[in-house]
């Protein structure tokens, strides 16, 4: 158990850690993680592994503890009454078997007072007479405190007029699972059995079932009939028997271990409440309607700017037939794309990251697994632009119009030149035939009407195809906002798929957070379900 709580409490830090550097969890969020205790008794004694059950006296001031402890060991091991009328140090019984080893830091040494026997027959407990809990020294409660953790087996000692004292519920109610309890009612000799009941009851409401409470009176021993302080020992010696000592010991283990089901438990249930799919609606909404209005503002750069450009300049086809004339030759795609950005349209994007800021604080998902893009948006959003505009842009300005057109465009020429080739190639044959029959008798030879209408048909089959030639051939104004339009939608595409790739990576990044948390939740409940035993002095 013991090896179990601490590889999977190191694995949930290393996840926590993780978790709070992605941005999915506040520190805030794994303070509950860093409240678990992790202290081992074993490190107290110094052979590992080789312990004995550590029983505690825990009670307020006044009530008894030191002397019970005292009758226990039947001499004076833990100063009483005029010596420490408020307990200001640890008294730690045990047997000589058992070596301390190097303290704890949270454990002061010089303020524990240790006391060896060689009872054979005590020799697998080691009692503890622990600082009253509601002392007015802050220090004795810090003492308390540190030394809780340790304890396996906790005997509550109160008095008859100290029995309902607050601070001492608050520590049973916060430490009620943690411990295997034993509850003493001491100075019985003042006590009534209507404040047995009552001191029942409240600890019935508190979880504990069943509790064991016996009546001691160390101040009137005599009063045997009711003294119940030889079962003290008696019933933690026969719960070793029953149960053996290292499950009783590893009651607090269990406790911490549950403690880290708990813990992964809201953690899962925390990455899992972000409405990532309502995010994803609502994200891609403002982020088109957005980018929709920063294109439509530059196309209308593009147009304002396409109109200073002579039109009788023309337009190269293709960029290796650049005249010494056109205007374009020596511009570059991303000059002309610098063109048309412009500093409200940079506004515009950075409010577009602020939008989605407050969208995703809306929602309650946190921003830092956003935030590297939501920060190119706002510092660098004409950077991105051009990564996506300059290629197509530049593909539009070598071959500006459609493919179809530009196919008619070509054919036009070809015919240009082709059609009055053939139609002169059919004037001259009609020519020399009718030349070569007239010469014979047997037509008459060509005259004016054939010349008219053989020099109509050619020049007819140069000027249509060169008129649409020169119709489907773009101004240089045309070209431009063509390419700037195939070079702004490219631009405006490349920010709107960076932020759904950005909001698919969240996604995954989240997916990936609970699984690594879901697996360590897995092993402790893998591990808690083989080993919990439910003990009878627990609540």
């Amino acid at each position: 158990m013991n090896q179990l709580f601490e590889q999977q409490h190191q694995q949930l830090e290393r996840w926590s850690a993780s978790a709070v550097a992605e941005g999915w969890l506040a520190t805030r969020d794994i303070d509950r993680l860093r409240e678990i205790e992790r202290q081992q008794a074993e490190a107290i004694f110094s052979r590992k592994g080789q312990r004995p059950l550590i029983v505690a006296f825990f009670g307020g001031t006044g009530v008894g503890k030191s002397t019970l402890l005292n009758r226990l060991a039947g001499e004076s091991i833990a100063r009483t009454g005029v010596e420490r009328p408020t307990s200001h140090e640890v008294t730690l019984y045990l047997h000589g078997d058992y070596r301390l080893g190097e303290f704890p830091a949270d454990l002061p040494v010089d303020e524990t007072r240790i006391a060896y026997h060689s009872d054979d027959r005590r020799r697998l407990i080691a009692w503890l007479d622990m600082p009253d809990f509601d002392s007015v020294e802050e220090h004795h409660r810090e003492l308390v405190q540190a030394w809780l953790p340790y304890v396996d087996w906790i005997i509550y000692v109160v008095s008859p007029g100290r029995y309902q004292d607050d601070i001492g519920w608050r520590i049973v109610q916060h430490r009620g699972g943690k411990h295997s309890w034993l509850f003493v009612m001491n100075q019985w000799d003042q006590g009534h059995d209507e404040q047995i009941a009552h001191f029942r009851a409240r600890l019935q409401q508190e979880g504990f079932s069943d509790p064991v409470i016996m009546r001691t009176s160390c101040i009137d021993p005599k009063r045997s009939g009711e003294d119940d302080f030889n079962l003290l020992e008696q019933t933690v010696n026969n719960a070793i028997q029953t149960y053996g000592l290292e499950q009783l010991q590893q009651l607090g283990v269990q406790a911490r271990v549950e403690e880290l089901q708990r813990v992964s438990e809201a953690f899962i249930n925390k990455l899992k409440e972000y409405p990532l799919d309502e995010l994803e609606t609502a994200w891609r909404e403002t982020l088109s309607e957005s980018l929709a209005e920063v294109k439509e503002a530059l196309l209308t750069n593009s147009r304002l700017l396409a109109g200073g450009f002579q039109e009788e300049s023309g337009f190269p086809w293709r960029a290796e037939k650049k005249g010494a004339g056109n205007r374009l030759g020596k511009v570059q795609p991303a000059a002309l794309l610098a063109e048309i950005w412009s500093s409200r349209i940079a506004t515009r994007l950075s409010d577009l990251s602020g939008e989605l800021e407050n969208l995703l604080q809306r929602q309650n998902v946190p921003a830092v697994p956003f935030a590297p893009w939501l920060q190119r948006l706002r510092e660098d959003s004409q950077g991105e632009f051009l990564r996506g505009a300059e290629g197509p842009c530049a593909n539009a300005l070598l071959q500006p119009g459609s493919a179809v057109r530009r196919g008619v465009w070509r054919a036009a020429g070809w015919l240009s030149w082709g059609l009055p080739m053939a139609a002169s190639g059919w004037a001259v044959y009609h020519l020399v035939i009718r030349f070569y029959q007239g010469t014979r008798g047997e037509a008459g030879f060509l005259g004016l009407d054939f010349a008219i209408h053989a020099t109509l048909l050619i020049v007819l089959s140069w000027l249509l195809p060169w008129l649409l030639q020169r119709k489907l051939k773009p101004t240089v104004s045309d070209a431009i906002i063509q390419a700037l339009a195939i070079g702004a939608d490219a631009g405006m595409k490349r920010i709107e798929a960076e932020g759904v790739v950005v909001l698919a990576a969240a996604d995954e990044a989240r997916d990936r957070c609970v699984a690594g948390v879901a697996a360590i939740h897995q092993a402790l409940q893998t591990g808690m379900a083989a080993m919990t035993t439910k003990l009878p002095w627990t609540r």
